[in-house]
């Protein structure tokens, strides 16, 4: 019986190491394995860490890039406030020097700015009418009206006396046209065919004329005439006969007599 407790004292003194020996190598991989994972962890926290420095430094920058702006605008504004100061100052001195000495604003600049500003705000000057009907029995220096109107920019030609009056100094140019008939309308007795001539008056001056004369039975004529004026604002111009006409003047969808203008410059 002593030799079997001998025996079996003398196994577990020779598997005790043993065992201990296991759990200090599973105790070891445990605790690599914590190592390896903690590491691991500080790794991606360092990442974070740099990632996170980078963000701050271009945060900085931002801001400072927005400070210097700021105050380069706070110094452009100071700098246009003073501006407009200084020459709010300047012309506080011309006024008052100018009401001192009571010299009254240049006529020739005065002029020209207001010239200046008549070209660039005027209403541009053109017209166009013509007469709706035929007709007949025209008498010696009479002035031909143009009812119907087209354009009449500037409302400088006038339906009810034939007249174009020059609302300011400057270029014009007219267009005039006439047309007989080689046959008589509704109310025409004159035994002869269509025949008239007609002028362009500058006020009293006549400055174009043209003529239209049918020698043939149902055979129409017309003329067209063109002019280029000077005008001072004021003038008028307007088409009239020098002499009594003949016949009957057509003025319908075929053949209109036609009055127009338009300044040039």
């Amino acid at each position: 019986m002593a030799s079997w407790n001998c025996r079996l004292v003398l196994l577990f003194c020779l598997f005790s190491p043993l065992k201990a020996e296991n759990e200090d190598s599973k105790w070891r991989g445990e605790m690599e394995e914590q190592m390896r994972k903690l590491a691991a962890m500080v790794e991606d926290q360092g990442r974070i860490i740099k990632g996170q420095n980078s963000e701050i430094a271009a945060l900085k920058e931002r801001i400072s890039e927005l400070e210097t702006k700021s105050e380069v605008k706070e110094a452009s504004e100071k700098q246009i406030h003073s501006s407009i100061h200084k020459t709010d100052i300047k012309i506080d001195q011309i006024i008052k020097t100018m009401k001192e000495q009571q010299k009254p604003f240049p006529s020739g600049l005065q002029k020209r700015l207001l010239l200046d500003s008549s070209i660039v705000h005027e209403t541009p000057i053109a017209f166009y009418a013509y007469i709706s009907h035929d007709f007949t029995h025209v008498g010696n220096d009479h002035v031909f009206i143009y009812d119907t109107v087209v354009t009449n920019s500037g409302h400088a030609y006038n339906n009810y006396s034939g007249i174009f009056t020059a609302p300011s100094s400057g270029l014009y140019a007219f267009a005039y046209s006439i047309a007989v008939a080689g046959h008589h309308i509704s109310g025409d007795h004159d035994s002869n065919l269509g025949e008239i001539s007609v002028r362009l008056v500058r006020n009293a001056s006549p400055v174009g004329s043209i003529a239209a004369d049918t020698e043939s039975v149902n055979e129409d004529e017309m003329a067209t005439g063109f002019a280029i004026l000077y005008l001072d604002a004021g003038d008028i111009v307007k088409v009239v006969n020098p002499s009594k006409g003949q016949g009957s003047f057509l003025s319908n969808l075929r053949e209109y007599w036609t009055f127009s203008g338009f300044r040039i410059g």
